[in-house]
């Protein structure tokens, strides 16, 4: 172990350095080493491990298992062996995904790992990406047309994730690893032209280093400008996206704001709410909704996969097709949280001291002696749902019927709340009251239910 910084490699002072600069590391930082026993994560693991005397750190060795190879013990033999010889805390990990594609991987390995360092109370995790990786994944984020964003490459650091040697070259890893002679087990899977980014790692890569001088410094250098012009149109559209008013299933915007936007910025909040529906978003979908909603009138529908687009009443109503069933116990008195973010409570008053406010659609007054119940059911609309609405003189009517005549759009109508006293419903929150349990002048106790905001 090296004690300081005079002592260090050439390669592992420019991490250092590399690590100030970008402020990837603390003294005192507990980071786990996301190691798999190839050339970039031993290199990884062995420069942290030089600096840890110097930036006082903790280091935890994992190896995450996805269980695609069966020969994955040689992998483990190398990282204990490692591990061991450097006193190194190491544990391995097993993963079982659903898929074996890439993202899949990815996504279940960085579960994992975040997981893991929460159980170890670390505050960060290493992972060795390194700068032939960043190129890799640029231009292959270029050819799938993932925009500015995918243009600025993997990120240097996000959430916990540090990646320390995305400075180093590929070639400079494996010099680093012979010099120091660390043993390593490369995939060799990663030789083969089988998936886009090893056909771009060996075969267009080498094409453009040979065909354009100024390659890959240009490429590096140009995502640089675009990381930071794209954190400036995110941070401008983000603060768009938060003042839309809505919940995980529904987005609303003012048609007025929307018309105001650059379309910049309109496809970035487009993008945002469908990752907040945890929908994907094509670039032909971005373009097609732009077009439509331009051009769409009142009360007209534009569908993207699962997610529907609706105009009305000078809005837009962005929201997921699917219907979130509810079904919900509320007791007489208290109150319950809705899906929606809403409470509805139910109260016993005593007629004679009751002051009613009739006008309020959010609130409803009923005969408690005729009901005498402990609880009410709270449910969404379903297909066949029958009222006898107030004033009606006991005759039924089509809820969905009274969601057209009250003008209720479509998006709404599933997530409205129907308050039912047996199978009867006494009350659509906002919209319409039964003929239920009317109040008379004989009424001595009250059943008071009202429906509020959250908070």
């Amino acid at each position: 172990m090296i004690k300081d910084i005079n002592s260090l490699d050439y390669i592992e002072k420019k991490v250092l350095n590399f690590t100030r600069s970008e402020s990837l590391i603390s003294l005192g930082d507990s980071i786990i080493l996301s190691v798999s026993g190839g050339s970039d994560s031993i290199a990884l693991s062995e420069i942290l491990y030089n600096l840890s005397p110097i930036l006082g750190l903790k280091l935890h060795i994992v190896y995450i298992d996805h269980h695609v190879r069966k020969n994955t013990y040689k992998e483990k033999e190398l990282i204990k062996d490692y591990a061991t010889s450097r006193n190194i805390p190491y544990s391995f990990l097993d993963i079982y995904p659903k898929d074996f594609t890439e993202k899949t991987l990815r996504d279940e390995r960085y579960k994992a790992l975040i997981k893991f360092s929460e159980e170890l109370n670390f505050n960060k995790i290493a992972l060795g990406h390194t700068l032939d990786d960043q190129i890799e994944t640029i231009i292959m984020n270029f050819f799938k047309g993932y925009g500015m964003e995918g243009l600025c490459g993997i990120p240097v650091k996000r959430d916990k994730f540090i990646r320390p040697i995305i400075i180093l070259s590929k070639s400079e890893v494996i010099e680093y690893c012979e010099r120091k002679s660390l043993k390593y087990i490369d995939d060799f899977t990663n030789l083969l032209p089988i998936t886009l980014r090893n056909r771009i790692r060996h075969q267009i890569v080498p094409f453009l280093k040979e065909t354009i001088q100024q390659f890959p410094q240009s490429v590096i250098s140009q995502s640089k400008i675009l990381y930071i012009e794209n954190d400036f149109l995110k941070n401008i559209s983000l603060e768009y996206f938060n003042k839309l008013k809505g919940s995980n299933t529904m987005i609303e915007i003012e048609r007025e704001d929307w018309n105001t936007m650059h379309d910049a910025i309109k496809i970035r909040v487009l993008k945002e709410v469908f990752k907040d529906f945890n929908e994907e978003l094509s670039n032909e979908g971005i373009f097609y909704i732009l077009k439509e909603v331009s051009e769409i009138k009142e009360g007209k529908t534009i569908n993207i996969g699962n997610v529907e687009i609706y105009i009305y009443n000078k809005k837009i109503y962005v929201y997921k097709k699917e219907r979130n069933e509810f079904l919900l116990i509320l007791p007489i008195p208290g109150k319950i949280n809705l899906p929606t973010g809403e409470v509805i409570e139910a109260k016993l008053l005593e007629n004679k001291k009751t002051e009613f406010n009739f006008n309020n659609l959010w609130q409803a007054y009923f005969d408690y002696d005729k009901i005498k119940a402990k609880e009410l059911i709270v449910r969404n609309w379903k297909e066949g749902d029958k009222i006898k609405p107030f004033g009606l003189g006991g005759k039924s009517k089509k809820v969905q019927d009274v969601f057209v005549d009250k003008k209720i759009p479509r998006w709404k109508r599933t997530v409205v709340p129907l308050v039912l006293y047996k199978d009867e419903i006494l009350w659509i929150p906002g919209i319409i009251r039964s003929d239920i349990a009317k109040i008379t002048n004989d009424t001595k106790t009250i059943l008071h239910l009202s429906l509020k905001k959250e908070g």
